[in-house]
């Protein structure tokens, strides 16, 4: 044995951070090289030898081979090594493991002593053939851990097994903390004793291979068999209308994926072995050096399977073959965690696309049985064996990249019986998953808006959508579609989303770290979603065969299915009016207020509800994405965020349209920390509410946090009171110390078509390209260039520009350029208890015009920190943002504070009133929470006696010295609206 230590190059690589922002989650820092030598710390026990092997090996060419016959050891005695990792807490043991002979049976890992005690062990179970990773992080070991002057480890030989060989390769003591999400497997199913498997759904796989089915096995009946048969044929046709265009496929696609197996060099061996690039996950894998990723894999099976079924070309079958025994060898296989296998979803979606496609010739070669297993494994096809568990997070995730993989599974079963039972459980399972869930895990929302990564998040639930209607098409008259309630439940996600998007696209306080372009938007198979929904039948007591809402948003959504497009004409269904209103969703602080084809989406954040998420390459400049913005989408045809002048190119980060921020330089305004930035506000109140559905208020009283480039303590209090094409912005309270940058409100800023285009300030068109002009004045009028108008009042400075912008893309910090009109108050440096008020009118007519430059609409009762009141004539509505305990004249003589109240009085003398608090009464404050959403008590005293029109559920009326007091009980973020009568 050679007795010469080598350590290969360090090597430090940054991998995915988890989205918790913790830091060094997996990086590789300290790998063994078993490349030209075995080190010297490596001692042989009696009756086992060591040497290197090429046989097989998880880094470069060679491993360690070790053969021995029982009992013996097989010891690493190097301890600074040890105890340099020992000492960083979160560390642990990384180890790839090839067994060529599966014994049921343990071998032991023991970290010793000088003096023999063994403070950390595990086991490692030997019931498996191929390469099974070891990692373990040493708090999550067994032993007592008295100790960590720990000198060597001694890996022991399985009990009761005479003799064999092992290949060890890629062994790291890390000297960084190891991902959080070390996945639990067959072979250590205790290496992660921390892990909150209600949320890391992706290392749960083996718990739920645990699982034992609650629907019996029997025999299927004719009608039975038939359900499935029809299943198969609609996910045949699914597959096959998710499949790129011939010419891409054997232009692009095939020779890709011959591109990758080629340099893959993978093989079968003489031995019947086979060998080639290492397969690893997408924390270990370095590509430079020609290791795989799943998603490799997945596109040389999907490329061979393509070639085969569209082109009836057999070449490259045994290529096909050649990769999955090589995957599964490599780990891809049953029962293994893969290390960490973390977001493995989105890698291996189109695996079993392929599988489907070559399910014959894989019955043909005998590989069913072998290969459904796996299959079924990754897919997660266990949990459904059960009905879904309330309070899983993270379902979007499942929805989006694992609902098809779970079909395909199912449905590859090797008899008729046990894929009826797992269709039949997963049809349960998916219903369960539909319900509101709670708190900020993920799922739908009782508001109808879907969370994701701890908040709302559309461009997750496009793509889950997508595949739950995929679900809906597949099983459409069968006993597997989904039950009422889940159809309501996802008809309402369903709807919201229609509510909250103008035709496709959403406003920038709903993007996440996708600010802008194709991500912002939905795409044709989530549009699909509501069509196939809509053919399982009315929800609505039409009687039509079809939901009509569901089947109109589609026709209006322009829906590309031509199956539901003809269902839908016999119906009689035509498209859906566009959605008009004021919509609430504080799950996710939010407003959308929309008449016609334009829309605005009102942002706040709070203690519950993050403002932005910004990763390292990600919506790199997004912080103020919630700091009360409202941009206006509304034009083009048809109408598009685009077209509406919301283009990333030369966009200036620090204006988002109703925000109040400091206008930083981007390098200070780009996120201070190394991984994932989810902001939320140290103030709870924080949201929107409604009068009638039709107009509404957005709420924010925001505190920066003390974080590097932020400005600690920089505070505002803002409200926007919406009546229909009416929005009357105020603020108060603007204070920070910020001497270095300006503070400002931004009116709009909006990419132009054209430098000629003209906007209009004070009566006096600007066609000059560039323009810069500061205004001022007690009143100031101008229009943006989409045909919006501003009436701002008292301010000291407007400032207002068309001129070429350059700024730094999201992701790669290349400069752009663009170019923009924009608009914005400036409040200067370091502001004291400034404020501001400014009406923006959308679209209005000439004759609107004319009237609101000379006139205001409405009356400002009252502005300081304490409330915002506004009093609409037009509406006859008088709207109260109570940031604190309000006392006041008129109607409302006090209120409780963190309230938003909105009345009007109607021909018939009575009061319809609102009330709403934005908190969702949420006591634990973490990245998500299962808690539920707590009942908060509000109170509203009344001039005079009043009693109710009618039984509302938590609204008491009650006589008072003073008046009436109002009692009423707010939950889920929801306005409790309800009408008053005198006594």
């Amino acid at each position: 044995m050679k007795n010469i230590l080598k350590h290969a190059v360090p090597a430090i690589w940054i991998l995915f951070g988890t989205l918790w922002g913790q830091h060094a989650a997996a990086a590789i820092d300290a790998k063994i090289s078993f490349e030209t030598e075995i080190p010297k710390a490596f001692v042989c026990g009696e009756n086992s030898t060591a040497e290197l092997s090429g046989l097989h090996y998880k880094d470069g060419s060679r491993s360690l081979r070790w053969s021995w016959s029982a009992p013996s050891t097989l010891r690493f005695n190097d301890f600074g090594q040890l105890m340099r990792s020992l000492r960083v807490k979160g560390a642990g043991v990384m180890l790839w493991i090839y067994n060529p002979r599966a014994v049921d049976a343990d071998m032991r890992f023991s970290f010793e002593t000088p003096t023999g005690e063994v403070p950390y062990r595990f086991d490692f179970h030997m019931d498996f053939t191929g390469w099974r990773a070891c990692w373990i992080k040493y708090n999550d070991m067994p032993g007592d851990h008295a100790s960590q002057q720990v000198s060597r480890l001694t890996i022991s030989t399985p009990a009761g097994v005479e003799s064999g060989e092992l290949f060890l390769d890629r062994l790291t003591f890390s000297e960084v903390k190891l991902h959080d999400q070390i996945t639990p497997d067959k072979q250590i199913p205790g290496n992660n004793c921390n892990l909150s498997r209600e949320l890391w759904h992706w290392a749960r796989l083996w718990e739920w291979e645990q699982y034992e089915y609650e629907e019996p096995l029997r025999d299927v009946t004719p009608a039975e068999k038939a359900q499935l048969d029809a299943v198969k044929s609609r996910i045949e046709s699914i597959i096959a209308a998710n499949m790129s265009s011939a010419n891409y496929i054997n232009g692009t696609i095939i020779p890709r994926a011959r591109a990758t197996f080629e340099k893959a060099a993978i093989r079968r061996t003489d031995d019947g072995g086979i060998i080639g690039a290492p397969l690893l996950s997408n924390d270990e894998c370095n590509r430079p050096k020609g290791e795989l990723r799943l998603d490799d894999i997945e596109n040389m099976l999907n490329a061979f399977a393509l070639n085969s079924h569209i082109n009836n070309d057999p070449k490259y079958d045994d290529d096909f073959f050649l990769v999955m025994d090589h995957a599964i060898d490599q780990g891809f296989a049953f029962g293994h965690g893969n290390g960490t296998n973390h977001h493995y979803g989105y890698n291996i979606r189109k695996i079993y696309d392929a599988m489907w496609l070559m399910r014959d010739k894989i019955a043909a070669r005998g590989k069913t049985d072998e290969y459904v297993k796996v299959l079924a494994y990754w897919s997660g096809l266990a949990e459904t064996r059960k009905p879904y568990v309330y309070g899983r997070d993270e379902l979007l995730d499942s929805w989006h990249t694992l609902l098809i993989p779970k079909i395909v599974s199912a449905l590859m079963l090797p008899d008729e019986a046990e894929q009826y039972r797992a269709m039949k459980s997963l049809g349960v399972w998916l219903s369960g998953s539909l319900g509101f869930t709670p708190g900020t895990i993920g799922g739908i929302k009782p508001d109808g808006t879907t969370f994701h990564h701890g908040g709302f998040y559309p461009a997750y639930s496009t793509g889950a959508f997508a595949m739950i209607g995929y679900f809906c098409k597949a099983t459409r008259g069968t006993d597997f579609t989904l039950s009422e309630q889940a159809r309501r439940n996802f008809k309402l996600a369903l709807m919201t989303m229609a509510s909250y998007t103008d035709l496709r696209d959403w406003g920038l306080g709903l993007a996440g770290r996708h600010p802008f372009g194709k991500n912002g938007r939905i795409p044709d198979a989530d549009v699909n979603a509501f069509g196939y929904l809509a053919a399982l039948g009315d929800l609505t007591g039409s009687g039509k065969g079809a939901d009509p809402e569901l089947a109109g948003a589609y026709l209006r959504l322009k829906g590309t299915d031509k199956e539901l497009n003809s269902l839908f004409r016999k119906e009689g269904i035509s498209a859906g009016p566009t959605p008009s209103g004021f919509f609430v969703y504080n799950y996710g602080a939010a407003g959308i207020h929309r008449r016609g084809d334009w829309m605005v989406t009102l942002k706040a954040f709070n203690t519950d509800v993050w403002g932005s998420e910004i990763y390292t390459k990600d919506n790199r400049y997004g912080r103020y994405q919630s700091y009360g913005s409202a941009p206006i989408i509304g034009s083009g045809n048809p109408v598009s965020a685009a077209a509406s002048g919301f283009v990333q190119e030369g966009w200036d980060w620090n204006r988002v349209p109703g925000a109040t921020t400091i206008h930083l330089p981007y390098p200070e305004l780009e996120s201070p920390l190394p991984g994932t930035l989810m902001e939320r506000n140290p103030e709870r109140f924080s949201g929107a509410s409604s009068l009638e559905g039709r107009n509404g208020i957005l709420a924010l009283h925001f505190v920066e946090k003390d974080r590097k480039n932020f400005t600690p303590g920089a505070t505002a209090y803002k409200s926007v009171f919406c009546f229909d094409n009416r929005m009357v912005f105020l603020g108060s309270g603007i204070d920070n110390d910020n001497q270095a940058y300006p503070t400002e409100t931004t009116l709009f800023q909006l990419r132009m078509d054209s430098p000629a285009e003209q906007i209009e300030v004070d009566g006096e068109l600007y066609d000059a390209f560039p323009l810069n002009l500061s205004k001022g004045g007690e009143r100031l009028a101008l229009s943006d260039t989409k045909g919006n108008f501003y009436v701002v009042k008292n301010a000291a400075a407007v400032n207002i520009t068309k001129k070429e912008q350059t700024s730094p893309n999201d992701k790669t910090r290349a400069p752009q350029t663009g170019n923009f009109a924009t608009a914005w108050i400036d409040h200067g440096r370091a502001p004291k208890q400034a404020a501001y008020e400014y009406a923006v009118y959308i679209q209005p007519t000439n004759k609107e015009i004319t009237r609101l430059i000379k006139k205001d609409g409405y009356e400002v009762l009252r502005r300081d920190n304490t409330a915002h009141v506004v009093k609409d004539l037009a509406t006859g509505i008088t709207g109260y943002v109570c940031f604190g305990e309000y006392t006041g004249q008129g109607l409302v003589r006090k209120a409780t504070g963190e309230s938003i109240v909105m009345e009007r009085t109607d021909t018939d003398g009575q009061v319809v009133m609102s009330v709403c608090t934005p908190d969702l009464g949420l006591t634990e404050k973490t990245y998500t929470t299962r808690q539920e959403s707590r009942p908060i008590e509000k109170e509203v005293l009344l001039d005079g006696a009043w009693e109710l029109a009618a039984q509302y559920p938590g609204v008491e009326a009650v006589s008072h010295d003073t008046g009436t007091l109002l009692k009423i009980t707010c939950r889920h973020g929801q306005p409790v609206e309800f009408r008053l009568k005198k006594k």
